[in-house]
């Protein structure tokens, strides 16, 4: 589990990277549009979020209930919403939280990390098909969406090939180095992976991505509206899922720098000034990002609380077999 003082660090390192944004154009102009955002707007962008964080911790509870575990929802959804509190850290170390809380309550790590795999990619499948959307105002900009498309739907293919897993699984059954093991451990997450990319679970898993999704990139035009920006929503959709799509891409953790940079640039290319174009991102930002961080933090904390004060309960739920059921049954 990182330490305080990393998710400190990562977390002023972030703020610097804010500061220095805003101090570096025009900070004044910035801050007034900002304050034009009313608190009516700012509850409507922040219950788009919730809604967001919602379906997605829906999705990952069906992937729980798919391999076979049965977890209370209220505990379940405090795990959950506790790995947004290290998505500024580097590695994803988040979701590795995640898995360590799991399985204290009798989930594997094969499958907290099969199901991590899954949702990952599929979260950046629904950003990619989303971010086709913006083809409609900015048609010079098909490649970049294009490209990481066809990158995941042939990643998508190679995964689903049953060969290939057992391939790999017969070469490292019995891991002799520190690579091998590692190798090992990942075709186990891919087995247990490979149930969650089956059509059922697929396109279920998907179709709750693209809602998802699609809810933050709302939350991005109602900030645009509110700040006398006139974009259609199905170009705020797509102007927020490209920009998260080369956050993602960019492999910087929480996409900070270059989620900002792709967002502005597209904002201003849609009529907004520099300003405004700035004050749009970084509210949009807040909203879901740093509101998904703080939200993380407090889930954290009621976990480690828990966990001190019942350390016994804590021990016992790591020891207890997980509840597993055989997949192929059903």
């Amino acid at each position: 589990m990182p330490r305080p003082r990393t998710i400190v660090f990562s977390l002023c390192l972030a703020a610097l990277l804010y500061v220095t944004l805003v101090a570096g154009i025009d900070s004044g102009r910035t801050f007034a549009a900002m304050r034009k955002l009313d608190v009516v707007w700012w509850l409507i962008i922040l219950a788009l979020s919730l809604f967001n964080y919602a379906l997605r911790f829906v999705r990952w509870h069906g992937y729980m209930r798919w391999l076979g575990h049965r977890l209370a929802p209220a505990r379940h959804a405090l795990i959950y919403i506790a790995g947004f509190a290290l998505t500024t850290t580097p590695g994803k170390a988040g979701e590795g939280l995640r898995s360590v809380y799991l399985a204290r309550l009798g989930v594997s790590y094969a499958h907290s990390l099969a199901a991590f795999f899954a949702e990952r990619f599929l979260d950046l499948l629904a950003i990619a098909l989303l971010s086709m959307l913006v083809l409609i105002a900015f048609s010079g900009y098909v490649w970049w969406v294009i490209a990481p498309l066809l990158g995941l739907a042939a990643l998508l293919m190679a995964i689903r090939q049953r060969r290939l897993l057992e391939s790999m699984q017969a070469r490292y059954a019995s891991p002799d180095t520190r690579i091998q093991t590692l190798l090992h451990n990942i075709a186990a997450a891919w087995d247990q992976a490979f149930a969650l990319l089956a059509n059922r679970p697929l396109y279920a898993g998907l179709a709750i991505g693209l809602v998802a999704w699609a809810a933050e990139g709302i939350s991005l035009f109602v900030v645009a509206h509110a700040l006398g920006v006139s974009i259609g929503p199905e170009t705020a959709i797509g102007i927020y899922a490209v920009s998260m799509l080369v956050g993602a891409l960019s492999f910087i953790p929480g996409g900070l720098g270059s989620t900002e940079a792709v967002m502005v640039v597209l904002l201003k290319l849609s009529g907004a000034d520099t300003s405004t174009a700035i004050a749009i991102t970084l509210i949009a930002r807040i909203a879901t990002l740093w509101f998904a961080v703080v939200l993380g933090l407090f889930s954290l904390s009621a976990l480690e609380i828990g966990r001190r004060r019942n350390p016994s309960m804590a021990a016992a739920a790591a020891t207890d077999p997980p509840q597993t059921l055989d997949r192929t049954s059903r």
